[in-house]
C-alpha cells in the first residue's frame, strides 16, 4: 500500500510544473519592466572644478530628490548605476561665500545628467548651497610636549632645538583662526646623560581640511655634565626716599645655582644683582630680595633667603 503512494510521485510532471513555474515568474517580471512607473529617485550633488584658492565647509544638501518616468528596467539600471551628478562650479552661482545650485539655472544639466529614458517630471529642490570659504597661508610655531628627566649630575643649559620652529599650515580662514600653536606628540625621557636628536611626529590628527606643510620635527638637546655652585652675592636697596635713612641686613645673601662643568669658571659676582624695593614693604616691615640679572649659561638659581631687615636712623 505504501509502495503504491510512493509511486504517484511522478518526476516528469513536477519538472514540467517547475518550468512553467519559472517561465510564469519570468512573464510577470518582463511585463513589469515593460511598464511605465513615475517614481521618486535621488542622487548625491557633488560640485566639481572648485578654484585652488577656496575650500568648501560645509553644503545646505547631501542629496537632490527627482520625480522621473520610465520603463521598470531603466528603474533597475538606475539602481545598478553611480548616482553621483557631477556639476562644476563654473556653472553655478556664485554668492559671495557660497556656491548656488538653482532649479532655474541649472535643471537643464541636471536632466542632462540622469540616465537619458528618464522623463525628468519635477525636481524636489528650491536651491543648494555650498558654503566656502577662501584658504589663507598661516605661520603657526611648533610647541614640545614633553616630560623630561635628567640623570644626577646631567642638565642642559641650551633651548631645546626645534627644527622647524614653525610650521606653514593652509586651511579655510575661519579654521586657522582658533590655531595658534602645533603641539608635537608627547615625549618622555628619563635618566637622561647624553644629547639627544629625535624626530617627532606633529600632534595634527584633527585636521579639519588644513594642509600642513610638515608633519614631522627634528628636536635636538645639547646636554652636559653639570654642578651646582653657591656664591654670596650683595643686596642693594632701591627706591628709598631722600628724606629716608636706613640700615639693613643682611647685606649679602647666598645663592645656589646650576653650571655645566665646562662654564664654571665663566662667571663671576658682577654678573649677578639682587635688589630690594622700598616702595613695596611688606606688612611686617620686611623687605623681599629678587634677582634681576643674572648670566645666560646657569640655572635653577635658588636665593637661600631672600628676607632682608631694616631700621630706620634718625
Amino acid at each position: 500500500m505504501k509502495k503504491n503512494k510512493l509511486n504517484m510521485f511522478n518526476p516528469k510532471t513536477f519538472n514540467n510544473f517547475f518550468i512553467f513555474f519559472l517561465i510564469s515568474i519570468l512573464f510577470s517580471t518582463i511585463v513589469k519592466l515593460t511598464k511605465v512607473y513615475t517614481r521618486n529617485i535621488s542622487y548625491k550633488i557633488n560640485l566639481i572644478e572648485i578654484p585652488d584658492n577656496k575650500i568648501i565647509i560645509g553644503q545646505s544638501a547631501d542629496s537632490l530628490k527627482l520625480t522621473v518616468s520610465s520603463f521598470g528596467f531603466d528603474f533597475v539600471k538606475y539602481y545598478l548605476s553611480n548616482q553621483t551628478i557631477n556639476i562644476s562650479s563654473e556653472d553655478v552661482l556664485d554668492n559671495s561665500h557660497s556656491y548656488v545650485i538653482t532649479q532655474s539655472n541649472n535643471y537643464s544639466q541636471i536632466d542632462n545628467f540622469i540616465n537619458p529614458a528618464f522623463e525628468l517630471i519635477s525636481i524636489d529642490f528650491d536651491s543648494i548651497f555650498f558654503n566656502y570659504d577662501k584658504l589663507v597661508t598661516k605661520n603657526i610655531p611648533v610647541v614640545l610636549n614633553s616630560s623630561i628627566n635628567f640623570s644626577q649630575g646631567y642638565d642642559y643649559f641650551k633651548n631645546f632645538n626645534l627644527l622647524p620652529d614653525s610650521i606653514s599650515v593652509i586651511g579655510s580662514e575661519i579654521a586657522l583662526n582658533s590655531i595658534n600653536l602645533v603641539n608635537t606628540k608627547e615625549l618622555v625621557l628619563d635618566d637622561i646623560k647624553s644629547s639627544i636628536t629625535q624626530n617627532l611626529e606633529l600632534d595634527i590628527l584633527n585636521t579639519n581640511n588644513l594642509k600642513y606643510s610638515d608633519k614631522s620635527v627634528n628636536l635636538f638637546i645639547d646636554v652636559e655634565k653639570s654642578t651646582e655652585s653657591i656664591l654670596n652675592l650683595p643686596v642693594s636697596i632701591i627706591n628709598i626716599p631722600t628724606d629716608v635713612n636706613i640700615n639693613y641686613y643682611p647685606k649679602s645673601i647666598k645663592v645656589s645655582f646650576t653650571v655645566s662643568l665646562d662654564n664654571f669658571q665663566k662667571y663671576s659676582s658682577k654678573d649677578f644683582k639682587i635688589i630690594c624695593d622700598f616702595n613695596e614693604i611688606s606688612k611686617d616691615g620686611k623687605l623681599t630680595a629678587e634677582v634681576i640679572n643674572q648670566p645666560k649659561l646657569i640655572k635653577n638659581l635658588r636665593l637661600m633667603n631672600n628676607e632682608i631687615q631694616y631700621v630706620f636712623l634718625k
